[in-house]
């Protein structure tokens, strides 16, 4: 570790959970400060948790606070974010049903923190957070891959970026997963310098911080190495088309092969048909977006490619059992 580090103060760091949060995002945030507090012999970063307060953190004995993460794992927080008057970082984990976060205490205390000079950093679905907040009004940012589409109904001012990590002034967002290992690793070395970030990286045999383009190659080799060449390149387009739907033969021209052989791969590797697969990508996109935000129905069936709510409502039942609106009303 560099010398002129040794004797500065810890640096206070709050992870502030929300019901829903992303359990892996969120432990390798955590153990990576752990590492670096190892590997330093002494406390660089002090680590305490906080709920996101009363009205989504359910009280347990003693005053304390546990908050359910997005798998069901519960985890001890140490008291509601109204009770935090300052820190160095804070990290808003949040995920499942970021969209709908509504609480104007919470929203005064983020900004406040802002003000002071605090770095906050959105893990996984953090960002819908800031974004309520006001906080990334005139800036980019991350969310996780499954969250595009509903952050850009919420949001569509706010540009996203596809790298893994994105850094504004005093404000960071990640898409989650391991990703937010290397946001963590992007800190430490602006903290402690880059040899030390490389040394904290070691136990997580990763040897330095990823680009965008490295975790591209890393998903399409896996894709192919698991799959075919053909079905990767179909889904990909898929994905990228979700609000309009190529045909089947506009697909397969874009990726250099024939409705045919379309047809043929995704029977062999997927037991269905490339347009089936697609309308229920669409559809589970559709279910994310009405389960998560509070954006219409109609506007979800635009945005997810349907030319009518009514259709909507039909293919959607027809894959789940029930309509659209049974999920976000069930009473």
């Amino acid at each position: 570790m560099n010398s002129e580090h040794t004797d500065r103060p810890a640096r206070q760091v709050v992870f502030l959970l929300f019901p829903g949060f992303a359990l892996t995002s969120f432990s390798l945030a955590v153990e990576a400060l752990s590492v670096a507090n190892q590997q330093a012999g002494r406390e660089l970063y002090r680590v305490s948790l906080y709920s996101a307060g009363g009205t989504v953190g359910a009280a347990t004995g003693g005053g304390d606070l546990q908050v359910v993460s997005s798998n069901q794992v519960p985890v001890q927080a140490q008291a509601p974010l109204s009770m935090l008057e300052q820190c160095d970082i804070l990290f808003v984990c949040a995920y499942r049903q970021a969209g709908l976060f509504e609480d104007a205490p919470l929203i005064a205390r983020l900004r406040s923190l802002s003000r002071q000079g605090c770095l906050l950093a959105a893990l996984s679905g953090g960002s819908f957070v800031l974004a309520r907040a006001g906080l990334l009004d005139g800036l980019s940012c991350t969310v996780a891959a499954e969250q595009v589409d509903s952050f850009h109904e919420l949001y569509p001012d706010i540009p996203l970026q596809e790298n893994i990590f994105t850094v504004n002034r005093n404000i960071l967002t990640c898409a989650g997963g391991v990703s937010a290992l290397d946001m963590l690793l992007y800190v430490i070395a602006l903290d402690n310098g880059r040899e030390f970030a490389h040394e904290v990286s070691q136990p997580f045999l990763q040897d330095r911080i990823r680009s965008e383009q490295d975790m591209q190659n890393s998903n399409r080799y896996l894709r192919l190495r698991m799959k075919s060449a053909t079905l990767g390149a179909a889904i990909e387009v898929m994905e990228a088309n979700l609000e309009s739907p190529c045909s089947i033969e506009l697909l397969a021209k874009k990726i250099g092969t024939t409705p045919r052989t379309l047809e043929n791969v995704f029977r062999r590797y997927e037991s269905t048909t490339p347009r089936r697969y697609y309308l229920n990508m669409r559809l589970k996109r559709a279910r994310q977006m009405v389960e998560e935000t509070s954006v219409p129905l109609s506007v979800i069936a635009m945005a997810t490619g349907f030319a009518s709510q009514s259709y909507f409502t039909k293919c959607f039942k027809a894959l789940f059992g029930v309509p659209p609106r049974a999920l976000r009303n069930p009473d």
